[in-house]
């Protein structure tokens, strides 16, 4: 073993990194060092001859896959290091369903649907459906089950008929559909329990009914989890923070290692996430150690919210002068709405700023329609994509022409983009033409290159530049060099960057992969969204009752997501709440401050 692997580690985390045990549960705290931890038992593995290619780390974004294996590439070399897979459930589903798919009827080349294109298809079937039901019901129907034979079953069969119509599978239900194949399939799975003997789970207390049902089919011969279940903030979606709680009882052979220092966060900082995090009581036994100095913690309160968040932009332009960049400082909420607010008062005083989630690049109306002509290509059976590709850059087919494509489709039993082939439309031949020239492109260049020649060839840069559009061409160079960004991170981990790889990758990236950029400026953000992520500088607004915690959220877990807003902060954090706030519509109502700011200094 490589004797640089255990420098600077404390006595678990070389207990973690080294020991033989078959099933681990690494309970691994806020700041603990959890990555290094992960990426060095997989060097110290592979030291030990155990190959890259028989190992699977599953993580819980991208961003954080990433990171794991630059730094295990950086350890055992790049030949070796790139043939791990390390990246999400997601991708992993993905990866498993292009390969084995076609078994349950999923064609290589299939489109994901993520929630905004599931919202768009629903919509449109409750309107010809005319069913007796709302959206919102639908989509709760949709996570936890339909009752049998009720409006919501109706639809959400409609739904699934033509998710298999247009060779799609829903984001949400990717891993259930590998669960699906497994079980149908001994065989498949099979193959993945031969390749896969040593599995690697990162942020363990996020995992869902699906991804615990995946472990369990896979039943690796080794097994290592690593989680905090102080940062369980997903019940909502599905994770379920009993599987790491119970994870013992599951596995009564296995060993648990408790990584408690803390070494991201000063001294107040740690007292005050211990403090909070013990209010809740169905959790392990684990707490924070610190080993840094640093300033005191700063409560403020305001009357109202405007003024908290100008007491906000006065802290950061004193940060600014004592020479704290701007990039090294994080606003985080519990809502949208509080953060909105706050952009609108940077924006408006010039600081910049960056909005996690808000204004994607890659929402841009042209992106997303050129995306949509190489999902044509990719996918034929796609009419999602093709209905948006005959809309771009201006209409190819008319109202009527898009109805009568439909009918013929449906009467002949064949695709849209066939029944496109059989119709003779005044512009038909011209669609077909340039769909050719873009995929004879697509197979001699980079995608980036490819959204700029079919930008061309379609006369979208000679449109805008002839008109003088220089935001919206602005705006296209942006998505491309945030394309390129996404080809270099691939091509370094040595994984596919290609066209397909590119249009999955856009369904399931993370929103923190936005903030990559080095840009100087402050980040706004949710605490969900904070997730996994550490600035020097943290603002924690909007404190008070019924917003956080929320009203309608689980008391524990809204706990559990201020422990992680806590938690951010490595050097200063400051708490504030205002007296009053705004409702829904604008207008000022009382506001008590949030119960957690007492449990924090108590």
């Amino acid at each position: 073993m490589q004797t640089n692997l255990l420098d600077g580690l404390n006595v678990n985390q070389q207990q973690a990194v080294t020991s033989m045990s078959r099933t681990i549960l690494c309970l691994a705290g806020a700041g603990s060092g959890k990555t290094t931890v992960l990426t060095r038992r997989i060097a110290h593995l592979f030291d030990n001859r155990v190959g890259t290619s028989n190992m699977l780390a599953l993580t819980f974004t991208r961003l954080a896959g990433a990171e794991m294996k630059e730094r295990v590439i950086k350890l055992i070399g790049e030949t070796e290091g790139k043939k791990l897979f390390c990246n999400t459930f997601h991708a992993f589903a993905v990866q498993v369903l292009r390969e084995w798919g076609h078994k349950i009827g999923i064609e290589k080349g299939f489109t994901i649907y993520d929630q905004e294109d599931r919202e768009s298809i629903l919509t449109v079937i409750l309107k010809e459906l005319g069913a007796r039901t709302t959206l919102k019901k639908v989509f709760e129907a949709f996570e936890s089950g339909p009752k049998k034979r009720s409006e919501e079953e109706r639809v959400i069969e409609e739904y699934e008929w033509r998710l298999r119509q247009n060779n799609a599978v829903d984001l949400d239900k990717l891993v259930y559909k590998v669960v699906l194949l497994w079980n149908a399939y001994p065989e498949v799975l099979q193959y993945y329990q031969r390749m896969y003997t040593h599995v690697f789970v990162d942020e363990f207390q996020d995992s869902s009914d699906e991804q615990m049902e995946m472990f369990r089919l896979l039943a690796p011969k080794y097994l290592f989890v690593v989680g905090d279940d102080f940062q369980a903030i997903y019940g909502w979606r599905g994770a379920r923070v009993e599987y790491i709680l119970n994870f013992p009882n599951e596995y009564p052979d296995c060993e648990t290692i408790k990584l408690e220092d803390n070494y991201r966060s000063t001294r107040d900082i740690v007292s005050a996430a211990n403090n909070l995090i013990a209010y809740n009581e169905n959790q392990s036994e684990k707490k924070l150690i610190a080993h840094k100095d640093g300033p005191k913690i700063t409560v403020f309160e305001a009357g109202d919210e405007r003024s908290e968040h100008e007491e906000v932009l006065n802290k950061i332009r004193i940060l600014q002068n004592e020479g704290i960049a701007l990039k090294d400082i994080a606003v985080l909420s519990r809502t949208n709405m509080q953060l909105s607010r706050m952009q609108s008062l940077l924006d408006s005083e010039g600081v910049a700023n960056i909005a996690l989630g808000r204004n994607d690049i890659m929402k841009n109306r042209d992106i997303r329609s050129i995306v949509a002509w190489f999902q044509v290509i990719i996918n034929q059976k796609d009419g999602v994509a093709l209905k948006r590709a005959l809309n771009y850059p201006t209409p190819f087919l008319t109202e009527s022409e898009l109805k009568v494509l439909k009918l013929e489709a449906t009467k002949r039993e064949i695709t849209e983009l066939n029944a496109l082939m059989v119709l003779d439309f005044r512009q038909s031949k011209k669609f077909f033409s340039l769909g050719s020239k873009i995929n004879e492109k697509a197979k001699l260049s980079t995608v980036s290159e490819l959204i700029y020649y079919t930008a061309e060839v379609l006369g979208v840069l000679r449109e805008y530049e002839e008109h003088g559009l220089q935001n919206r061409l602005h705006a296209l160079q942006n998505g491309i060099e945030y394309i390129k960004a996404w080809e270099d991170s691939k091509r370094n981990l040595g994984e596919d960057n290609g066209v397909e790889a590119f249009l999955k990758w856009l369904k399931y990236r993370d929103i923190q992969e936005k903030l990559v950029e080095e840009k100087d400026a402050v980040k706004l953000m949710t605490m969900h969204g904070a997730k996994g992520l550490e600035f020097p500088v943290v603002f924690l607004i909007g404190l008070v009752e019924d917003t956080f915690p929320s009203k309608r959220g689980d008391l524990d877990e809204e706990r559990r997501l201020a422990y992680v807003g806590i938690t951010r902060a490595k050097e200063k954090l400051f708490l504030s709440h205002s007296n009053t706030q705004q409702d829904w519509n604008g207008s000022p109502m009382p506001a008590t401050k949030s119960r957690f700011l007492d449990e924090i200094i108590s």
